[in-house]
């Protein structure tokens, strides 16, 4: 047969976590065995990054959420190049892609469940208008990919039969990662002076995020600790709510908003800590590198961070939407130096020894050549 060939169709639109998958997994397959071209929904940024690294990317642009055009298009190419599987990441990739596919069959269909659904989407009516379209094409899909127990479990309780779903955890490029990294040049370019105590949230803008329950903790820290900063690293639709919300809890001169970064491990190496208190997380991409640049992390029991973190061992752990818990956590890890760097320690190690991209590519070539082979 030759190399297998895979088409990943992506929204693009943004680079959040499943485009980082996706670039980190491209990064790490075997090149002599597997050839793979990405197609996007939109045109910017994310075909221009996977370019760079030398991959092929196709825009298909869609003008309009119900804009048809690009399934047509994308089953074209897959019968020109002759793609053996096609992997499909967020809804509305799952939609275009899977249709493509059938039309241009015979082709496998595999897709990455990166998050729970009813979260991702803050309007009723694009939760509903998605779910239909997801439940609609689901059965095209021949394999998903869960990429923690957690959402392997939500997809058997939305009736996908278990041996459809295989769980792959999200992995790091750990070389990136240099615990070592100073993070003088991040505080003099946000001119944080040196005794300040710097917390951290790497994460779009977006209400599944937990941003208000955040403010609000810091809020109630500062009293305490003056010197305490947020910096808040993303973009998204929310960022002048969240700007309004720190005026009106007078933290806005402890808030950084950086808008959105490439230079994330310089941005963790300026924190003391991390913190992600989400209302759903399907992994937690931010969390992993924060544990491995040695930070200590505080997060919400929520989602897939469970089977990250071990609370009081590698990070820590309070339930979501506790305003009260997560300043406890906060004034902890401001605080308490000594077991803040003994908690980023055992971090580092579980991020070695059970996240790293290599282990990623490798479970994830195993399931493209048992699709192939039937």
């Amino acid at each position: 047969m030759g190399r297998i060939k895979v088409l990943h169709i992506i929204g693009g639109g943004e680079f959040g976590g499943a485009e980082q998958y996706l670039l980190t997994l491209a990064r790490h397959m075997d090149r002599s065995e597997f050839e793979l071209h990405t197609a996007c929904l939109f045109s910017e940024p994310f075909a221009s990054r996977i370019r760079e690294e030398g991959f092929t990317a196709h825009v298909f642009p869609m003008r309009s959420k119900i804009d048809w055009k690009p399934i047509g298009n994308i089953a074209s190419l897959i019968k020109t190049e002759g793609f053996h599987i096609v992997h499909t990441h967020g809804v509305r990739a799952n939609l275009i892609g899977r249709l493509a596919a059938r039309r241009s069959a015979p082709c496998h269909v595999i897709t990455t469940v990166h998050s729970v659904l009813a979260f991702d989407y803050s309007k009723r009516l694009d939760r509903l208008v998605n779910r239909i379209s997801e439940t609609c094409t689901r059965g095209i899909t021949e394999k998903f990919i869960a990429v923690s127990k957690m959402l392997c479990q939500q997809l058997i309780s939305e009736g996908i039969p278990p041996d459809k779903i295989v769980t792959v955890y999200n992995g790091l490029e750990i070389e990136k990662y240099n615990p070592e990294t100073s993070g003088l040049t991040v505080r003099q370019e946000f001119n944080i002076s040196p005794d300040a105590v710097v917390a951290g949230i790497v994460a779009r803008l977006h209400p599944v995020k937990g941003h208000p329950c955040l403010f609000q903790a810091v809020a109630e820290v500062v009293r305490r600790i003056p010197n305490l900063l947020l910096m808040v690293v993303g973009a998204g639709p929310d960022k002048i709510k969240l700007q309004e919300m720190a005026d009106r809890l007078g933290i806005s001169k402890n808030v950084i908003f950086t808008g959105f970064r490439k230079d994330i491990p310089e941005i963790i190496s300026a924190l003391d800590f991390l913190v992600l208190p989400s209302v759903c997380e399907g992994l937690g991409l931010s969390i992993m590198e924060g544990m491995a640049m040695k930070k200590p992390v505080l997060a919400t029991r929520v989602g897939g961070i469970p089977e990250i973190i071990t609370s009081g061992i590698d990070g820590l752990l309070v339930p979501p939407a506790d305003v009260p818990a997560l300043a406890a956590g906060i004034q902890k890890l401001a605080a308490d130096r000594e077991t803040a760097a003994v908690i980023g320690e055992a971090a580092r190690k579980t991020i070695e020894t059970r996240f790293t991209a290599e282990t990623m590519a490798r479970e994830t070539a195993r399931l493209y050549i048992d699709v192939i082979r039937g």
